[in-house]
């Protein structure tokens, strides 16, 4: 049992020793498009939702408003920047019933957009993803 802790530990502090950690410089260069519009943010929601979960019609979804952040899925590549759209989905499974609510971030950059399962992070969200305005606080 002892050993296994031991092991768990090691594979830990291996994931955080990967993390490439943005830096103030990168963030202070990054670039943004415009604010995206909410024609624009429920187009991209939608259609990941429609793509993702079951009876995507029938979900109840909030979605927060869009704010300057940067994400990433694996810890060991670049962080994108963009607007992040957080959004609060209940979606129903084949019976009708509501599975609990779940989060999806939207990264929207100037080459793309992006959607990211925060439940897939394999370590701490935040070194997945910062919303710029939180940073140093």
């Amino acid at each position: 049992m002892m050993k296994m802790k031991l092991l768990s530990l090691i594979a830990m502090l291996g994931l955080v020793a990967c993390t490439v950690p943005v830096t103030p410089l990168e963030i202070q260069q990054a670039q943004f498009p415009p604010q995206p519009k909410q024609a624009e943010i429920d187009k991209e929601v939608n259609a990941y939702l429609k793509a993702n979960i079951n009876k995507p019609d029938e979900a109840q979804k909030i979605c927060a408003p869009p704010r300057k952040a940067w994400a990433r899925q694996n810890t060991d590549k670049p962080a994108n920047f963009g607007w992040l759209v957080v959004c609060d989905v209940n979606a129903k499974d084949n019976a009708g019933n509501f599975t609990g609510v779940k989060a999806y971030m939207f990264l929207f950059t100037k080459t793309g957009n992006m959607a990211y399962d925060p439940t897939t992070f394999v370590s701490n969200i935040n070194d997945h993803v910062q919303f710029l305005d939180l940073i140093g606080k």
